[in-house]
Parts: C-alpha cells; sequence; structure tokens
C-alpha cells in the first residue's frame, strides 16, 4: 500500500477518534434578559465589590487586576466605553475552581503506521482495561461576568466561560477565558 495513502488513513483515524480528550479550549455559554437591547447601551463601570468595599477601587488581588483589564479591553474592543459616573452597565465577575474528577474510558483503540526493512505496514488494536478503572482528578475553572442595568436595578447579560487550566497554563490564558466570557455579548449599536 502507499505511504501517503497509509498515512491519510492514520490521519482520519486520529481525527476521528479525538475529542475524548480536553484540549483546553473554554466553553461558553451566556444569556441575556428577556426584552434587554444590549447594543443600546454605551458606556460600562464596575459593580461595587462584594468584599465590603463598596467602592470601584482597584482589585486586591493581582488575578482580579488581570480579568478586570482582559474585560476592560474586550469591552472596549466591542465599542462600549468606561465611565466612573452613571455608566449603562455596570459589570461584575467571580471566579471558581472545583476539582473533577474523570475515569478512564473502558475501552481504548490504537492506530499504529511503520516500516520495517522496506515495508509499510499499518495495525489497529483496541484494549480492554482488567481490574478497576483509572480515575484522575482535574482542576476546573469558571469565569462569570455580569452586566447589570443600574437604572432597573437587574441583570440584563450573564456569561460564562469554563475549562480545565493546568497550574502552569500560559500567560494569555486569562485573555482567552475573558474572550470566551464575553463572546456572548454584542457589540454596541454605532
Amino acid at each position: 500500500m502507499n505511504a501517503w495513502i497509509v498515512g491519510s488513513i492514520g490521519a482520519l483515524m486520529l481525527v476521528a477518534m479525538g475529542g475524548g480528550a480536553s484540549d483546553g479550549r473554554w466553553q461558553s455559554e451566556s444569556s441575556t434578559a428577556p426584552g434587554a437591547d444590549l447594543g443600546s447601551y454605551a458606556s460600562f463601570g464596575w459593580l461595587p465589590d462584594p468584599g465590603g468595599r463598596g467602592t470601584s477601587e482597584a482589585p486586591l488581588s493581582i488575578l482580579d487586576a488581570k480579568l478586570r483589564d482582559a474585560i476592560r479591553n474586550e469591552l472596549v474592543a466591542k465599542g462600549y466605553r468606561e465611565v466612573e459616573a452613571n455608566p449603562d452597565l455596570r459589570i461584575g465577575f467571580a471566579t471558581e475552581a472545583r476539582a473533577k474528577e474523570q475515569s478512564s474510558p473502558p475501552m481504548r483503540i490504537g492506530v499504529g503506521i511503520g516500516s520495517w526493512g522496506g515495508h509499510v505496514g499499518t495495525s489497529v488494536n483496541t484494549s480492554v482495561p482488567v481490574g478497576r478503572e483509572r480515575v484522575t482528578t482535574v482542576s476546573e475553572t469558571r469565569l462569570k461576568i455580569r452586566a447589570v442595568d443600574p437604572n432597573g436595578n437587574r441583570e440584563v447579560w450573564v456569561g460564562s466561560a469554563t475549562a480545565e487550566v493546568p497550574e502552569d497554563s500560559e500567560q494569555g490564558e486569562v485573555e482567552k477565558a475573558v474572550a470566551a466570557a464575553l463572546d456572548g455579548l454584542p457589540a454596541r449599536h454605532r
């Protein structure tokens, strides 16, 4: 069999079988209050700190500062402007980390392509674990962003992003999480 055909078949099988493992992409969802025209809001400010300070002072933690900067950048890119007094929307956010258990699949499929002495061969095998199922624990992080209309004192939009985030994750992970969480928030009408 031609080596190119064998390689193509192997690549197609790997693509077809992928999806069982997490690739670190943020899963997002959002919800808009009935009747809310989010694109008509022009400005934003920050919700008071739930920690009791009651002001829109700079956040205490480094992570909160990074999240606030990333949210600000995304909102400005969508056409909103930040104001201190009388914003159209007040923005709040929270993060939550939790442990999540994953079990190994009951059956595994492997694909192999190789050559020995000039001949090319392929192999497909399956295995069924004997004994106990293997369970691993991973850390899952969720970012939730809220937009509140201060005039009606009601939440008009909420978005969240969830992913498995390893401790050694890259620096840009905050920006990816914020972009995913704000994906459902429409740009401002101009």
